[in-house]
């Protein structure tokens, strides 16, 4: 069979399921529009179209420029003789609302993530945040008809969360949506008693009593203000305990501080004085199989969120036996129940956070039942369960 594969920061949510297709037999071409290094081969190949000038240009010229540049490729593709039995694709960027003209009869399955709504950028829930403003809702109206304009050409649209799939209106709700997650690798992401290694110059073994926090970027709609405060009384309570940070200064998912700053930057300067910043390490971007022996040295990971996505991160974490605290609520309150997979507190009680990691921290027998428990959950996430449907759904496809 031949499958498409369009996502502009390709592989993405496809990073699992490309090789599992190529496995199984199956020609891929892929289609993005960024310039990194990619594998290909007789079975894979990669188009790429140039990212839409300016950068900041409202958010339906932008996604028409990529229909315009997406759909140009198929044409080619069309051209040359070939043409796919099913397209796979992220429509979040507006790459796909061309592609009935090219081939009016291949299914289309969309990865669509999430129907925004204001309470995913943390209105009504971070108390810290007033009423949503006018823009931020016109930009989200925007968003979902473009989702909404996607999906209406596809066969079917697959989420990764059950949260997710509820963000979405009752007419999405039918049969065509699927709720089935990318997968992680529970072989690799997988407790290790005796990991030991070196990162940006700093040994990370189990022998030190060691808090993890990891996200794409480190913003507050992941926690890392709620988490940055709580460091001065967990590093007071505990003079040996080390913090290792991954994360990005960029504006992240939410949008970024209104000031410009980074908010590292900006928790740093209203933290000064308070941290002793010789045991907290800003790693930055880290490779992935360095990001997994971090994870399995962690002696307490910390993961907050808005009611967003949920982050590989987590699962991964769970899967690597760490010990979580969590954020109440959605996302995380469906990977981890309260006392039993981990520990959840308010996003904004930096208190409370405090002294929910210096609890584990002094409690080992806690910290390995919890440990077992999100390694066990974890497993129902593996992509040996999740790659399987995914592949069914596309093969089946009308």
């Amino acid at each position: 069979m031949r499958i498409l594969l369009i996502h502009q920061n390709y592989p993405g949510q496809f990073r699992q399921l490309t090789p599992h297709l190529r496995a199984r037999g199956h020609e891929l071409v892929a289609i993005c529009s960024h310039q990194r290094p990619l594998p290909e081969g007789p079975d894979l190949r990669v188009l790429r179209y140039a990212e839409p000038e300016p950068k900041g240009s409202p958010l339906w010229h932008e996604a028409l420029e990529r229909a315009k540049d997406v759909t140009r490729l198929c044409r080619q593709l069309d051209s040359e003789g070939w043409k796919p039995d099913r397209i796979a694709a992220h429509s979040g960027w507006g790459e796909t609302l061309g592609l009935q003209e090219v081939w009016p009869g291949v299914p289309q399955i969309l990865w669509p993530e999430l129907w925004l709504k204001p309470e995913h950028m943390g209105y009504g829930v971070d108390a810290l945040i007033n009423a949503a403003p006018f823009e931020m809702q016109l930009e989200q109206l925007g968003r979902n008809s473009l989702t909404r304009a996607a999906l209406s050409m596809a066969s079917a649209w697959v989420v990764p969360t059950r949260h997710q799939a509820k963000s979405f209106p009752t007419d999405f709700q039918g049969q065509r949506m699927q709720v089935i997650h990318e997968g992680i690798d529970c072989q690799l992401a997988c407790p290790k008693s005796h990991v030991s290694y070196e990162v940006r110059g700093i040994r990370i073994d189990r022998s030190v009593p060691t808090i993890t926090f990891v996200n794409r970027q480190l913003e507050r709609l992941r926690g890392f203000d709620t988490f940055m405060r709580s460091l001065p009384a967990i590093q007071q309570a505990h003079p040996t305990v080390r913090v290792l940070i991954v994360g990005d200064n960029e504006a992240g998912y939410g949008g970024g501080h209104p000031s410009g700053r980074p908010i590292k930057e900006l928790m740093l300067e209203e933290l000064s004085g308070q941290l002793d910043l010789q045991r907290i390490h800003f790693l930055g971007r880290i490779p992935h199989p360095y990001l997994l022996s971090l994870l399995q040295a962690s002696w307490v990971h910390v993961y907050l969120s808005y009611p967003f996505i949920l982050g590989w991160s987590l699962l991964e974490a769970m899967a690597c036996g760490c010990c979580i605290v969590g954020s109440e609520g959605m996302p995380v309150g469906e990977v981890i129940h309260n006392g039993v997979e981990g520990l959840l507190v308010p996003i904004n009680d930096p208190g409370r956070l405090a002294q929910r990691v210096l609890a584990l921290l002094a409690d080992p027998g806690l910290r390995q039942r919890f440990s077992e428990a999100a390694r066990e959950a974890a497993l129902a996430w593996d992509q040996s369960i999740t790659l399987p449907r995914v592949t069914a759904l596309l093969e089946r496809a009308n």
